[in-house]
């Protein structure tokens, strides 16, 4: 745990990926290394996903940014005609059991990318990672709205620590 909290005082990544190689690769060098992972996974692009088809790591990415979250996060993740990658936010944050989430700045966001896909991606704290009827009737009205500005809903994902549910696994969109 110690070299771990020495990687914590790099100054950036080229410090750290000289302090690993002065260390033999042992266990806490494997769990920096998850760690690192999942920092540098917040740093989205389209070498980390490059398609939507790459849903597990779409997953990883999303549960270590906000499926630990103690309150509600609501993500979008906007693709382009391809399914790259043109940008991604964090639009709304809310309490431990609910987000407002507004559809005017949504469409706000996707008209600044090219933007011809959408994955909604937001945290159950609760643990319970079944959508609510709220959660079922925003992601139709944001599907009827986009769609006359011919953006597709291509997920909504709702996570917890341990699960996810997809509205589009579910049958709940039409991709």
């Amino acid at each position: 745990m110690r070299k771990i909290l020495d990687f914590l005082k790099c100054k950036d990544i080229d410090e750290v990926i000289e302090r690993m190689k002065s260390y033999e690769i042992n266990e806490e060098i494997e769990e920096f290394r998850e760690l690192m992972d999942t920092i540098t996974k917040g740093n989205l692009n389209k070498k980390d996903l490059v398609t939507v088809k790459g849903k597990t790591e779409l997953l990883e990415y999303l549960r270590g940014n906000i499926g630990f979250k103690n309150t509600e996060e609501f993500k979008v993740i906007f693709l382009n005609s391809s399914n790259y990658l043109v940008g991604e936010e964090t639009l709304f944050r809310g309490t431990v059991d609910r987000s407002i989430v507004y559809p005017r700045l949504i469409i706000e966001k996707a008209l600044k990318y090219p933007t011809k896909g959408i994955i909604f991606a937001h945290n159950h704290p609760s643990g319970n990672f079944t959508p609510s009827r709220k959660d079922i009737d925003l992601t139709k009205d944001l599907e009827d709205l986009l769609r006359k500005i011919d953006i597709k809903i291509i997920d909504h994902i709702i996570l917890t620590e341990e699960n996810y549910y997809s509205f589009y696994e579910n049958g709940l969109i039409d991709y």
